[in-house]
């Protein structure tokens, strides 16, 4: 072949006397293939310096572009360092990778905390991780009409994987109450993106943040079916890591010190919450029981937390699952796990 032609799928063919479909099914349908048949075409494609049909053209063609984006609640660095989302970030990539699908990833924010502000990438579906549920970067996937799948929320006309959150929430609450507690403290991402600070638990919790308010109102229904005094419980809405569940705590421990048993919806703020605690003196758990939810690694100054552990990582594969078969409005529910550690 002259070194000045244009290596294409279709000279190939020609070259090889095969058919133009023949030698595109080596790249994107190879289990039409023999082995042998495949390992030839890609062997003369590499000789010809041609590394594959081009992406674009073919998503021009055929309207796929064999990528899927994840649009996550936070900056791009948040997902390289919350375990949990890395897991689930496994999970995802991995399940990619079995279907030779690209990942591209969108967040709600970046480090400057500055707007994204429109969806340019080409994708074929979106998964959607916990988020702000109103914001309008969701509103714009929505609108493309493409496959939708969410995570750990769910939406109307679209698939969803989770765990039973209420459940998993009400089994932590009864497991307080039956170890005495009754003035309760809880540690909780926001319910809105401009939701921050402390309140009594009486009051309704509202927001667009679906996750934190399954969450929450468990709480609040499990603690008012014993007859608990929600005036008496409060609850606290920051942002997600340590750093701002040791303020949390320190702000519900000074305000009320009659709180035992802070819950907490993630094992960050726990550990946040534990730290503050271990640093000011305040016994963990024989003055305040902490709860956590993920059954991650964190640094809870050597107390092991009571928590729910709940598996990631098969999160994410089954969301990338649901997304390629296309299934629409199916929940699949995964199982999670109570933990009783040192911390209660």
């Amino acid at each position: 072949m002259n070194s000045k032609t244009k290596v294409t799928t279709k000279s190939i063919a020609k070259a090889l006397g095969i058919s133009h479909t023949t030698v595109s099914n080596a790249w994107n349908n190879p289990d039409k293939l023999s082995d042998e048949l495949r390992k030839q075409i890609l062997e003369y494609a590499a000789s010809c310096g041609f590394q594959g049909p081009d992406r674009l053209g073919r998503a021009l063609r055929t309207g796929k572009s064999d990528t899927i984006g994840v649009i996550f609640n936070d900056s791009m660095s948040y997902v390289f360092i919350d375990n949990h989302d890395l897991n689930l970030m496994k999970g995802i990539a991995t399940q990619c990778e079995n279907h030779d699908v690209n990942l591209v990833l969108i967040p709600l924010k970046n480090s400057q905390n500055v707007k994204v502000k429109s969806l340019n990438t080409l994708v074929d579906g979106y998964i959607l991780n916990a988020t702000h549920n109103s914001d309008e970067i969701i509103q714009q996937a929505l609108a493309k009409n493409i496959p939708v799948v969410t995570i750990d929320f769910s939406l109307p006309g679209y698939s969803s994987v989770s765990i039973n959150n209420q459940k998993a929430m009400s089994e932590i609450c009864e497991y307080l109450l039956k170890k005495g507690h009754r003035k309760f403290g809880i540690i909780s991402f926001p319910s809105a993106k401009s939701a921050s600070g402390l309140r009594s638990l009486e009051h309704i919790v509202s927001g667009d943040n679906t996750l934190m308010l399954t969450r929450v109102n468990a709480c609040r229904e499990t603690l008012s079916a014993h007859e608990i005094n929600l005036s008496d419980c409060w609850l606290y809405e920051t942002l997600h890591d340590e750093e701002h569940g040791a303020k949390a705590a320190k702000t519900l421990l000074s305000e009320h010190p009659e709180i035992t048993a802070i819950i907490c919806l993630s094992d960050r703020f726990a550990a946040g919450a534990v730290n503050y605690c271990v640093g000011n003196h305040i016994a963990v758990p024989q003055k305040v029981a902490i709860t956590g939810f993920d059954n991650i690694p964190v640094n809870s100054s050597g107390v092991r937390l009571t928590t729910i552990s709940q598996h990631a990582e098969d999160k994410g594969k089954t969301a990338v699952k649901l997304l390629l078969e296309e299934n629409n409005k199916i929940h699949y529910e995964l199982d999670y796990q109570f933990i009783e550690g040192e911390s209660t």
